[in-house]
């Protein structure tokens, strides 16, 4: 399977950046059949005991996702996310072209989908480590952007957070400038995340800071208290990813 490129425009200050600091990559991976989904399921389950391990991989996390848009208690066995931390570009160019492990999980895929990126801001912790490294990056971003927020559910507090997640994701679809959304999870309904992209940054903040929809939400996360660790990443997208 080939992948093809699309790189975003953005201007020369942004492509200096991109060469200088740490580098994101997200990748989608669909599955069909029942021989493939297993091969994937499988691969999850090997994730969680044995992680991924490559020069210049700082951090990585291997994803199941949700039924419909993700945000569901059943899981979705033809599609899986992967995220990679990476020292530069380089090192993940190397590893998607050459990584054994990758390419027998990867060649038994139909699509693969995501994007490539460079952090921008942040704060939170995952599974205690905060991987990014926001040092370079000073200036406003001023092209598409990406997103990842991410959080442990306290388990007694767990049934009162799925209760609440329908009619919160309801409210993100269909948003201005929001091009792609999904929920994604290590554990089922106790480790979770969303990853998503927007055509720009003033997009994500109507929503994330304006939108009368998602305030209720963010009212309740504090009122409840049900996340045990948070994280929260924004990333400048340098690179659209997608086989054929």
């Amino acid at each position: 399977m080939n992948n093809y490129l699309i790189d975003i425009p953005c201007k020369f200050e942004c492509l200096n950046r991109f060469m200088l600091g740490q580098f994101i990559t997200i990748r989608f991976l669909e599955f069909s059949g029942f021989s493939a989904k297993r091969h994937a399921f499988a691969e999850m389950g090997r994730s969680l005991v044995s992680g991924w391990k490559a020069p210049g991989l700082v951090f990585s996390k291997h994803l199941g996702t949700g039924a419909g848009n993700g945000f569901s208690i059943w899981p979705n066995f033809g599609l899986y996310a992967w995220l990679g931390v990476w020292e530069s570009p380089e090192h993940a160019s190397k590893f998607f072209q050459q990584d054994v492990r990758w390419l027998s999980f990867s060649s038994a895929s139909k699509r693969i989908t995501g994007w490539d990126a460079i952090p921008l801001k942040g704060k939170g912790t995952w599974n205690g480590k905060q991987p990014f490294d926001f040092k370079v990056q000073k200036s406003v971003w001023d092209g598409t952007v990406a997103v990842i927020t991410r959080a442990s559910i306290r388990w007694h507090k767990s049934l009162l957070f799925w209760w609440n997640v329908p009619s919160a994701s309801k409210h993100l679809e269909g948003k201005q400038g929001l091009l792609y959304a999904k929920g994604v999870g290590e554990f089922p309904l106790l480790e979770q995340a969303t990853f998503s992209l927007w055509e720009s940054a003033s997009n994500l903040d109507q929503f994330a800071y304006q939108s009368k929809e998602h305030a209720p939400m963010i009212k309740k996360t504090r009122q409840y208290d049900w996340y045990s660790e948070e994280m929260f990443v924004r990333m400048g997208v340098v690179r659209l990813v997608a086989s054929r």
